[in-house]
């Protein structure tokens, strides 16, 4: 999850509501904001790799990427970096350590207004997350780069990474401990995977920025990112727990009520907010066309 998170700020009935409260907030600050629903409100903010029910899935991380790869190689030609590929690999539903966002607080207000199986309906939730400029970056950047490429790093390799950032030298200046740290054979292996797109990079990354969220602004290169405001929040070795950071991504939840699920959403559909427009692929359409159709 990301850094900091305070109370909701209040539990809304009405869209028109929402639209009041989301407009407040995005007027507030001038951090860049961005949000996510989700449909049950207990569920964490977490990317789907680090979901307590996917431990084996983390632990196997790097296998499963190039599994993915090796089976359908032709899907990722296109892709330059290993973000790409990320990205890819969510939109095709492998859990990564990418946390899906909107920047546009209706599209996440959709979600979190899915009301779910018939009995065992739960209150919704929009968290609105804002960004200092300091933790926001684009595709290409380096640091994007870095943690991209932790998904390349076996369970052994992150785990020692883990133990050199919460080692301490004595006596050497930051500039000595990140020059030592680059030194280690293990971050000089992630070197060579952040080399093999970006043969100019230089060996000075700081152990901390190896832990770091940073929202991401994508390529808008899939129909989905472009129909949804797409966008993603990257984490590195692990969420933030227990590592204090500066210029923190703070989250305010917004709780959408179980009982105004289907009044919300359908004024969200009455303003062309809908699971057509949400996901335009041709298979989720053929999905819904089959399902019009079909006898009950």
């Amino acid at each position: 999850m990301a850094d900091a998170k305070t109370r909701a700020i209040a539990t809304l009935r009405t869209l028109t509501a929402f639209i009041d409260a989301f407009a407040k907030y995005a007027a507030s600050g001038s951090d860049l904001k961005c949000y996510r629903g989700q449909r049950d409100a207990s569920w964490p903010n977490v990317a789907g790799i680090f979901r307590s029910e996917l431990i084996d899935l983390l632990k196997n991380e790097k296998r499963a990427v190039r599994d993915l790869i090796s089976v359908h190689p032709q899907e990722f030609v296109s892709d330059g970096t290993m973000f790409d590929r990320l990205v890819r690999m969510q939109h095709f539903g492998l859990p990564t350590r990418l946390l899906d966002v909107s920047l546009n607080a209706l599209v996440a207000l959709y979600f979190a207004a899915d009301p779910g199986p018939m009995g065992s309906e739960t209150d919704g939730v929009v968290t609105a997350f804002a960004v200092p400029e300091e933790r926001e970056k684009y595709f290409d950047s380096d640091s994007v780069s870095c943690l991209a490429h932790l998904a390349n790093m076996t369970a052994k390799e992150k785990a020692e990474i883990y133990r050199l950032r919460e080692s301490r030298t004595k006596g050497l200046t930051k500039d000595q401990r990140i020059k030592e740290f680059n030194n280690e054979e293990v971050i000089k292996r992630l070197h060579q995977f952040i080399r093999s797109e970006k043969p100019y990079f230089l060996p000075i990354i700081n152990p901390v920025d190896l832990f770091k969220p940073y929202f991401v602004h994508p390529k808008l290169s899939n129909a989905r990112i472009l129909a949804q405001t797409g966008a993603f929040i990257i984490y590195g070795i692990d969420p933030p727990k227990r590592i204090k950071f500066a210029y923190k991504i703070k989250e305010t939840p917004f709780i959408v009520p179980k009982d105004r699920k289907y009044d919300i959403r359908a004024s969200l559909e009455s303003l062309g907010i809908s699971e057509s427009s949400l996901f335009p692929e041709i298979d989720k359409a053929a999905a819904r066309i089959r399902d019009r159709y079909s006898k009950t």
